[in-house]
């Protein structure tokens, strides 16, 4: 099996990498390639992958440094993790949708529409050159926003697409604090859900070791809940962030009756709108200036820098297993994620074994009351013999419009990076469903094709006229 790592240096491959060499039979005599632009940073993701306990117990080759269509191939699995644009672009369009009434993030928000239009051309060229060199392979998007890519991929391309994201895992985590207060990451959890990504919904039918969630639920989530004492595994500000999301589950819990299969920010906040995502705008800075921008970008170049040169000295370490096994703050990036759902995914195409997963790909009856192009987030059964979707899900009810415009929102920006009409991304950008054809929302979608014209098609520059109607 060949697998290729598009943004090879990025250190959260490490894990993935580890975990992968582990499936027994994945990759014996096989092959991983981190392709990536910045072939320093590949090769010691590369270089720290052969030095791991799995590798020295493995045939599988580790390779860097080829050109993009070497890399493809023959390929059977294509993961791509990136961010298009850069540190100070990404965060002049988040605060210009905060200081224009809107939450900024990658995903659900007027940002990540724009961050769309950035990576949207790129993955379009790479499912392009995948028809020509790997036509039969997968390909895995983890760039944001996952739902948008995956929709441009799977409508407009013979390429087969999953749209995965990290929060996959947050379920094992969140459940076990919720309803057993515990802060350790449970696998065993039987999950039917139906959403977009960042904002899917636990279904019932999801069980716990033969206990409906539900029920349990009922039981251990009462007023008065409180988070759980968090371990040592996390710094401050990891403790304070997932206390808080806790404690925002749970309240949400009590108002809607349903749990949030994905504790991400910008989920959430569209659930909790006078709450979580006003008071985020409310509490925006002024924007920043142009002297400060370039501060951050220098900032996050150090902090890039110096991230990279921790990562890179382990190089120099020579640890046994119990060693790249433990966990601490600092060494969280060496540990396998066996459980992460771009592993999951690999283990099923490559392996003998159905795995039950939660991705972002066309509808296709999957979710009732959705139309089969719709690109929603959904349980899933994937094997070597293709993906069909868990039968008989359902949004529920009090969230069937926020969904439905949400997902019509991200399937039409997928149309629009497909086809490059402006007028089409004027419907994709009208249908986000936060202050909707209002003087804001259209001076805000104006000043952000603007902001982003460097980095967006051309094209796009005409859809600005039409929020001037």
């Amino acid at each position: 099996m060949k697998i290729v790592l598009v943004g090879g240096g990025s250190n959260r491959y490490l894990g993935i990498v580890r975990s992968m060499l582990a499936v027994p039979g994945l990759l014996e005599g096989g092959e991983i390639n981190l392709f990536d632009p910045a072939v320093a940073r590949s090769e010691v993701v590369g270089r720290l992958a052969m030095k791991s306990p799995e590798f020295r117990r493995n045939t599988c080759r580790v390779t860097w440094g080829t050109t993009l269509d070497q890399a493809l191939d023959g390929a059977d699995l294509v993961f791509v993790v990136l961010m298009a644009g850069g540190h100070a672009s990404f965060s002049l369009l988040a605060s210009a949708s905060l200081q224009h009434g809107f939450i900024g993030s990658d995903q659900l928000s007027p940002s990540g529409a724009m961050l769309a239009l950035k990576g949207g051309p790129i993955l379009m060229d790479l499912a392009r050159r995948m028809e020509r060199l790997c036509p039969n392979a997968w390909l895995v998007d983890f760039a944001n926003p996952v739902a948008v890519l995956s929709a441009a991929v799977n409508n407009h391309t013979r390429i087969r697409c999953l749209g995965v994201c990290a929060g996959y895992t947050n379920h094992q985590w969140d459940l076990a604090r919720l309803l057993y207060g515990r802060d350790e990451q449970w696998a065993d959890f039987e999950i039917r859900c139906a959403g977009v990504n960042h904002m899917s919904f636990i279904l019932p039918g999801s069980m716990h070791r033969g206990r409906a969630l539900y029920e349990l639920a009922a039981e251990r989530i009462q007023p008065g809940f409180a988070a759980p004492q968090l371990s040592d595994r996390w710094d401050a500000t990891a403790k304070a962030n997932i206390t808080r999301s806790v404690t925002l589950l749970a309240g949400l819990y009590r108002k809607y009756g349903y749990l949030v299969f994905s504790s991400e920010g910008d989920g959430l906040a569209h659930l909790d709108m006078e709450g979580d995502y006003l008071a985020s705008v409310r509490a925006a800075p002024p924007p920043p200036t142009a002297a400060q921008l370039e501060q951050q970008s220098r900032a996050a170049a150090t902090a890039r820098a110096a991230g990279d040169r921790q990562f890179a000295s382990w190089l120099d370490v020579e640890m046994d297993e119990a060693q790249w096994n433990a966990e601490r703050p600092e060494t969280l990036e060496l540990l396998r994620v066996d459980e992460d759902i771009m592993v999951k995914i690999a283990k099923a195409i490559g392996g003998d074994v159905e795995l039950a997963i939660a991705t972002s790909r066309p509808n296709s009856g999957a979710v009732a009351g959705f139309k089969a192009r719709t690109v929603l987030e959904y349980s899933q059964v994937l094997s070597r013999d293709g993906i069909r979707a868990v039968g008989g899900l359902e949004v529920p009810d009090v969230f069937q419009g926020l969904v439905s415009s949400l997902a019509t929102h991200q399937t039409l920006l997928g149309d629009a990076i497909a086809t490059r009409d402006p007028h089409v991304l004027f419907d994709a950008l009208y249908s986000y469903p936060v202050k909707q054809d209002t003087a804001e929302s259209k001076a805000l979608w104006r000043a952000l094709l603007a902001m982003a014209a460097g980095d967006i098609p051309a094209e796009f520059q005409r859809t600005r006229e039409f929020f001037r109607l």
